[in-house]
């Protein structure tokens, strides 16, 4: 019997916009974000001295900023011995597990890493695809403090069907969340006939570029546990920590093991529903090479990593490399300190233009990002004037920005800015055009809302 595709009506269907896919892949026609268009369209004509009307992608987590030099240390890495040929662990490698596991250790998680604890994959993104196939059932719930990475939501539904939770604080001076307001959430998604079953936490954050008090997150962590959710702590950016802040970057494996030391939570609990990802995209500004690790204690989730990892491991190839390079501390310890020197000088530039141009905006201290508000260029206050902004923003400027509404924030305005993603000459360049344009909209304004007052004082007259 021939398939659908061969048969006449087959044929009808395909040319009427239909589809041969299944549900599930029917899903994944859409994209991953709403912005992503216009960001790989603009890739394909980046600004450049000899493309001055190219475009800037600032709504890309990427960094340039220190690639070269990881570029120069893992070309010194690529020995090649025969074993990296042949099948491997599909946990990951044990070298690469050694490596990883003692670099954070030793950098930012502060406390012990035994790499028997360790999953590696390829990418963050798919830790956290086979940490929710494994976690949660198709309906379940997922609470994630808002702002967040707009991506999430397509790395827990495209596949496992999960829904995102967005839990907004109400205090937007600094955007934590409170366990009334996890409460509360946890209530309006069960009288929707969702269940929570998982807290996602992002600790460097992603979009705001801030640090989670260590008290708030022991609070998260008792209150999450005590209802038996799973607690995930994305920690991708912890080694990205450039500015001056209150608090200091904790780790929620940190807080676990205080809390289960001063008698707060079992040792059994903790190793049960507490895991942290961690991943080489960012810190390492290396995206491209998709390595991605989850540590975990959980005795099912490890064996379940023995199976499901195949569909996600890293080549023995780069997890070699990548071994090799983090086994050297001294080189290790210099690239942090270098690279977090440089992502200041990138944010002070980005943020001495916006004061200049009395822009508002969220301090950061860490990861890439600035939470930039431009609230005051709207027509009006809705999401339609903001992706409007956006648009203008896009042709005026030809610069990619991620809106806020993408990043599930409840007020029109706001908009993540990636400076990372050029060199320091390159974002003066794009600043001058950003700010530029903003005083631009605020001239045609201040035009307007005077004629304004003068046809109105004319029809009084």
């Amino acid at each position: 019997m021939p398939m659908n595709g061969d048969t006449k009506d087959g044929e009808f269907n395909l040319k009427c916009g239909r589809t041969s896919l299944s549900t599930r892949g029917r899903r994944a026609l859409a994209p991953f974000s709403p912005y992503i268009k216009a960001v790989n369209e603009a890739k394909k004509n980046p600004w450049s001295l000899s493309n001055p009307e190219g475009y800037f992608v600032m709504a890309t987590a990427e960094s340039i900023l220190s690639f070269d030099l990881v570029h120069d240390k893992i070309r010194s890495c690529r020995e090649v011995p025969a074993t990296v040929g042949l099948y491997g662990n599909f946990r990951g490698g044990e070298r690469l597990r050694n490596a990883i596991s003692r670099m954070m250790e030793r950098t930012f998680m502060g406390v012990e890493v035994d790499p028997s604890h360790i999953c590696i994959s390829s990418g963050v993104t798919a830790v956290l695809d086979l940490f929710f196939f494994a976690t949660c059932n198709p309906g379940d719930g997922c609470l994630i403090p808002a702002p967040y990475f707009p991506a999430f939501d397509n790395d827990m539904s495209i596949r496992n069907e999960v829904i995102p939770i967005p839990v907004q604080p109400t205090d937007t001076r600094t955007y934590i969340p409170t366990v009334h307001e996890m409460e509360e959430a946890v209530l309006a998604a069960e009288s929707k006939g969702i269940r929570a079953r998982m807290l996602l936490v992002t600790n460097p954050g992603n979009p705001l570029g801030t640090l989670y008090p260590e008290a708030t997150l022991k609070e998260l962590l008792l209150w999450a546990v005590k209802r038996g959710l799973h607690v995930l702590s994305d920690e991708i950016y912890a080694n990205s920590k450039f500015g001056p802040s209150v608090d200091e970057f904790v780790s929620m494996e940190k807080v676990t093991k205080n809390a289960v030391m001063e008698g707060l939570l079992s040792a059994e609990t903790a190793a049960e529903l507490v895991h942290t990802a961690y991943g080489m995209s960012k810190d390492f500004g290396m995206n491209g090479f998709r390595v991605g690790c989850l540590h975990t204690k959980n005795k099912d989730l490890l064996e379940f990593w023995q199976n499901m990892g195949m569909f996600a491991a890293v080549s023995n190839d780069t997890q070699h490399a990548l071994a090799i390079m983090l086994e050297d501390e001294n080189f290790v310890d210099k690239y942090v300190k270098e690279n977090n020197r440089r992502l200041k000088k990138s944010y002070e530039l980005l943020t001495k233009s916006f004061e200049a141009a009395n822009l508002r905006y969220m301090p950061a201290c860490a990861a890439m990002f600035c939470w930039l508000d431009l609230k005051s260029l709207l027509t009006e206050p809705t999401f339609t004037a903001e992706d409007n902004l956006w648009k203008e923003i896009l042709d005026e400027c030809r610069i990619v920005l991620t809106p806020g509404q993408a990043c599930h924030y409840a007020e029109p305005g706001f908009f993540r800015v990636c400076y990372a993603s050029m060199a320091p000459a390159s974002l003066e360049i794009a600043c001058a055009r950003l700010t530029g344009f903003a005083e631009k909209k605020r001239r045609k304004r201040k035009s307007r809302d005077g004629q304004l007052d003068i046809d109105t004082l004319r029809t009084n007259h």
